[in-house]
């Protein structure tokens, strides 16, 4: 039973999804709920679209279009939103949007890359939960051993929770039973290390960068991240590896992967690894329908990856 419907492709090359009804009552329970009960005046507002110019203020000033920290206080209009309003409007604005994108990367694009037994899931900015409920639909039964990694202890336990909630509404099956997560990308290569992998030749560990490196919501170093990338690719090298990156489509916005992208490749000290990757980063089209208003929204994602076999 498909999780994520693909419904069809239209003439300007968007495609088209749709949740099954278990995703949707997934979003009903672990975003829309919750949204309506703690911020029922935003909640009609955002319904009815009556008025657009508080959304707008809502997105702009209080998620700073996705780049807010998450675990501090916001103001807009007088009013204060708390972190757990924060990571609830952030569910309704832009969740959809990233998980159907990135399900359309693993299942559609990139799906080639993701046909291995045992899969170490390693989700970078992950917060709550939405390239990985968008992996788990794609890469269907498999052993997947889930990382997630955000600054914010708040996306973290919205993850959790969304995690536990599994995908059918069912504690006793959730998304991932090897289910990690945590706040310091420099402590991954160590924690990569303790935990069972399984063997290097039906084993992959992919790196999912979405949406995380675009520069205005980018929060760290990127030359950090890329030495923690040499250290587990020098560590694993026996093991596929795998890349994977999107972001929204506008001008620079792919600065910080183009400076991960070539340095990782063209580090000159990984024995034996020739990674393998496009020349460019490539551009998809993607529409589906918003959580609360029903309206179809469309939009471009820029995309890449690069592996080692």
């Amino acid at each position: 039973m498909q999780y994520i419907h693909y419904i069809d492709t239209d003439d300007s090359g968007y495609s088209y999804y749709e949740p099954s009804d278990s995703l949707r009552s997934l979003f009903e329970d672990t975003v829309i709920t919750p949204f309506r009960e703690s911020l029922p005046k935003e909640a009609n507002i955002f319904e009815d679209y009556s008025d657009p110019d508080y959304i707008t203020g809502l997105m702009v000033y209080v998620l700073n279009r996705g780049s807010t920290d998450f675990d501090a206080s916001s103001s807009w209009r007088g009013k204060d939103y708390i972190p757990e309003h924060k990571v609830l409007l952030n569910g309704v604005f832009y969740m959809p949007m990233h998980l159907y994108s990135s399900y359309h990367l693993y299942n559609r694009v990139c799906r080639h890359i993701i046909e291995s037994e045992n899969v170490v899931f390693i989700d970078f900015g992950c917060g709550p939960l939405t390239s990985g409920i968008a992996f788990w639909a794609a890469a269907g039964q498999r052993n997947i051993t889930y990382i997630g990694i955000d600054i914010s202890k708040h996306m973290l336990n919205k993850a959790a929770k969304i995690n536990t909630a599994g995908p059918f509404g069912n504690s006793d099956t959730p998304f991932y039973e090897n289910f990690h997560r945590g706040r310091n990308f420099n402590n991954f290569p160590a924690f990569l290390n303790r935990i069972e992998k399984g063997n290097p030749g039906d084993t992959l560990i992919l790196f999912n960068f979405s949406y995380a490196l675009v520069s205005m919501t980018f929060q760290g170093d990127i030359n950090e991240s890329i030495s923690v990338l040499h250290e587990v690719v020098q560590a694993n090298h026996d093991y596929k590896i795998a890349i994977v990156y999107q972001n929204p489509v506008y001008d620079g916005v792919n600065q910080n992967w183009d400076k991960l992208k070539t340095e990782v490749i063209n580090y000159p000290y990984f024995p034996g690894i020739n990674f393998t990757a496009q020349n460019n980063t490539e551009t998809t089209r993607v529409k589906y329908k918003r959580l609360m208003q029903g309206t179809l929204h469309s939009y471009d994602v820029s995309y890449d990856y690069f592996y080692n076999w």
